[in-house]
């Protein structure tokens, strides 16, 4: 029994032997570099996912970077935009009335190829007076001032005058909403832009901005007069009152024996007193004034020379020397 176990011992204490590294030994160096490449591939792991998260912020901040300048670039084509459009608008329209929205059309002219499209402003007669233009029935033409920004392509003179005929005038809405240019048109005259001036999208932009300017003005000079014809409709009441006070006025001045006519119908405040009108020319009667009434060395004969019913004395007579109070008594 013990021996065999002693040989049990000694053939298992060969195989650890056996299973033992050298130092030293190729086997030594073989697993040290086995742990080496482990340790360095471990490492490179670690390196990649650092690196990845590194790479995934820098395209996030890169993203947000391109989202910030593209609103900056928005905001400054905005800001671009707008300053175009109301030069322009100064330009054409420098302290002048457009008019109300019923003046303002979309006018299409037949050419060659293709119509031609442009929007346009109706005019009144006296806006042109001087300009040679020809003379044009009322009832089948219009003159008209075409509406054009100033795009550096355009060498002619802007803001031109011309008689068109009212065939070839679509109102500016079409049919849509009365505070809008009408979308379709205003398609179709961009396209006519890009193809005959080769313009850019920020000139469109503004010209369409330019386009709104113009149409929010016509709205509010169209409000204006609405509240103007509100206040003329109102005012013959109160000259209708004015005048009834006037009428009043003159009833009771004839009252007094005033009348605008230079008659004197009254010089008698009293209403008992009999009253009849007088004239320039008449010859009257009165006792002189300050005297006894029925005092036959008082009275006295003259000559009416002026009348004034509105003003003292009233009479002017041929007797220089007496003036005769208002309320004096007189007989033709």
């Amino acid at each position: 029994m013990d021996s065999a176990s002693d040989e049990d011992s000694v053939v298992s204490s060969g195989d650890e032997m056996l299973n033992m590294v050298v130092p030293f030994s190729q086997d030594s160096a073989t697993q040290k570099t086995n742990k080496s490449k482990r340790s360095e591939s471990d490492d490179s792991d670690s390196d990649d996912e650092v690196n990845d998260s590194g790479a995934s912020e820098e395209l996030t901040s890169k993203k947000r970077k391109r989202v910030e300048n593209e609103g900056d670039a928005a905001a400054n084509n905005d800001n671009i935009v707008l300053v175009n459009a109301t030069n322009a608008f100064k330009i054409q329209f420098n302290d002048q009335k457009i008019g109300t929205t019923n003046k303002l059309y979309w006018n299409e002219r037949k050419q060659k190829k293709n119509a031609a499209l442009y929007p346009i402003r109706v005019v009144p007669r006296e806006e042109v007076v001087g300009l040679c233009l020809k003379e044009w029935d009322a009832e089948t033409e219009r003159c008209v001032q075409y509406i054009q920004f100033p795009h550096k392509q355009i060498k002619r003179d802007l803001g031109l005058y011309d008689v068109v005929s009212v065939r070839s005038l679509t109102p500016y809405h079409g049919d849509g909403p009365k505070d809008s240019w009408c979308s379709k048109k205003m398609q179709q005259y961009f396209k006519q832009l890009k193809r005959t001036l080769k313009v850019n999208e920020i000139d469109l932009i503004s010209e369409e901005a330019f386009l709104n300017l113009i149409l929010k003005q016509s709205l509010k000079e169209e409000e204006n007069e609405r509240e103007r014809a509100l206040l003329d409709n109102a005012a013959p009441v109160e000259s209708a009152a004015s005048a009834d006070k006037d009428e009043q006025a003159k009833i009771d001045s004839d009252d007094d024996g005033c009348s605008d006519d230079g008659k004197r119908s009254r010089l008698c405040r009293s209403n008992d007193v009999k009253s009849e009108p007088l004239r320039v020319g008449d010859v009257i009667e009165y006792y002189k004034p300050h005297s006894v009434a029925g005092n036959p060395d008082a009275l006295c004969e003259a000559e009416v020379k002026f009348i004034n019913p509105k003003g003292d004395p009233i009479l002017i007579t041929s007797d220089v020397f007496t003036l005769l109070p208002s309320d004096h008594q007189v007989k033709r």
